[in-house]
């Protein structure tokens, strides 16, 4: 599973409940952890479905562990990733941020104590995972640990060719394949779907690296370890792709001999019509392909900010996907309510918010002032990337008439802890008091996605979509000066 799909599209929606509030649904998650001291330890699930619409799709819920024992009963229609998180550290990483989980299992993760945990997290090989439906998480297990093994033989990841690194995901994913084929316990549709998950983990770090590629071997190398050896089959199985996005990048790859020169891994986002003409173009024989990753990459355009190329986006899009497929509708809703909202030149919600002292802060407070606003949650990992470039950010423009303002989502406690940490310390710091999406100011935006920044005028206008920070620190900062 790619870093994307934990970035965090967070849609939260009711179809998970806590048996420390309810007892309903139909698969249960059992977390053992001895408590080896008087740390408070929290759980964490977030269940992914990759199969929902793409308005509808993930869920998280935290629940405090006592007496070492925690238990999550929840309905899920289809295979799901499952995520499980214990004081913001992954219970099955190093291996995969996520476990694929069926209808109907229950299962129990025995985990180590907390003091045995790593810089991610205890890691699928330190788990005992028993229960009805274990037998593919002990696969994964397997196949994974197998690869791991690999994995400690590695030079540092920075220091490999991009030969060695053709070479040693080459090895990994024989492996995969070579556990998956002897196991005669798990049904084949759900070793598709390990190996989408497998490969997806392994190839997405690898098309990243070739994308950035400056090698004259890129094309050689790719046609021979991955176009000759079929590796990309898995994913062109029915619904398949959605449990392991790596069809876009195999595109551009295929598309150009050294993408580099064309945006490198920011291709999507600094070519975003080109790269919908690609999915169009290569994608004619697998029509339910290119509809879902058309409108996956129109919902991450609409999402990541509004500006006049989403307007040319979802007209490509309206003209190119088929309207009867199962996202159409939602991502058409989505254009147009966020246009009414977020286009340049709308008013911004008029918040009122408290401070940590229970100081409400509100927009007209700030008329005179550029505003860069930044929504978080705490344990989200995107948002913890972006504090030190929003730092940065703020000492380059400091003595300037701009406010940075960080917004948590969290309950009280939560967003206490998590300040400095995922939002930036100097930053001022609001809450939406404990509602979370239920707070006037959240259902009205519908932020799905995290870390969201929006730009906000001196006049309480929306700016355009600014640069992303993180990768394009100077533009942002000339973004936000020309506003000034």
């Amino acid at each position: 599973m790619n870093n994307n799909m934990k970035n965090i599209i967070i849609t939260l929606i009711s179809l998970l409940y806590g048996i420390c509030t309810f007892a309903q649904g139909n698969t249960k998650i059992t977390i053992n952890i001895p408590q080896v001291d008087t740390t408070q330890l929290r759980a964490t699930i977030g269940i992914l479905d990759p199969m929902l619409n793409l308005d509808s799709k993930y869920y998280r819920d935290t629940a405090v562990i006592k007496d070492g024992k925690c238990q999550f009963t929840f309905d899920i229609k289809h295979t799901s990733y499952i995520y499980l998180l214990i004081n913001n550290k992954y219970v099955t990483m190093p291996g995969d941020y996520a476990v694929l989980v069926e209808p109907n299992d229950d299962l129990t993760f025995d985990v180590p104590s907390i003091k045995e945990v790593g810089f991610f997290g205890w890691g699928i090989g330190k788990v005992n995972v028993s229960g009805k439906g274990s037998e593919k998480l002990n696969l994964f297990k397997k196949a994974m640990g197998k690869c791991l093994e690999i994995y400690a033989k590695d030079p540092d990841y920075a220091k490999q060719s991009i030969t060695y690194k053709y070479e040693t995901t080459d090895k990994k994913l024989s492996v995969v394949d070579s556990m998956l084929s002897r196991d005669k316990t798990v049904p084949s549709n759900i070793k598709d779907l390990l190996k989408a998950q497998m490969y997806g983990t392994m190839m997405t770090m690898l098309f990243r690296s070739s994308k950035r590629s400056e090698s004259d071997s890129l094309r050689s190398l790719f046609d021979k370890y991955i176009v000759s050896k079929n590796r990309m089959d898995v994913f062109f199985k029915k619904d398949v792709v959605k449990y392991g996005r790596t069809i876009g990048s195999y595109l551009i790859l295929s598309e150009f001999r050294n993408p580099v020169t064309v945006g490198a891994d920011d291709f999507e986002k600094k070519h975003k019509i080109r790269y919908a003409e690609i999915l169009v173009k290569r994608l004619k024989k697998y029509p339910e392909i290119r509809d879902y990753l058309l409108s996956d990459h129109l919902w991450t355009c609409i999402r990541g900010g509004f500006d006049s190329t989403t307007t040319k986006l979802y007209q490509y899009y309206c003209d190119n996907a088929d309207f009867n497929n199962p996202n159409y509708n939602g991502v058409v809703k989505l254009y147009e309510n966020t246009e009414k909202k977020f286009a340049a030149g709308k008013p911004f919600y008029n918040f009122a918010l408290p401070d940590s002292t229970g100081t409400i802060h509100k927009l007209t407070d700030f008329k005179g002032k550029v505003l860069v606003i930044d929504f978080w949650y705490n344990g989200c990992g995107g948002c913890k990337l972006m504090v030190p470039a929003l730092e940065q950010a703020e000492n380059e423009l400091k003595g300037k008439n701009v406010q940075f303002i960080s917004i948590g989502i969290d309950k009280r406690r939560l967003w206490l802890e998590g300040i400095g940490k995922y939002s930036s310390i100097n930053s001022l710091q609001l809450y939406t008091e404990g509602q979370s999406k239920d707070h006037p100011m959240m259902k009205y935006l519908n932020i799905s996605a995290y870390p969201r920044l929006i730009i906000v005028d001196k006049e309480g206008k929306i700016a355009e979509a600014p640069p992303e920070p993180r990768s394009r620190k100077a533009d942002f900062i000339k973004f936000v000066e020309k506003l000034l």
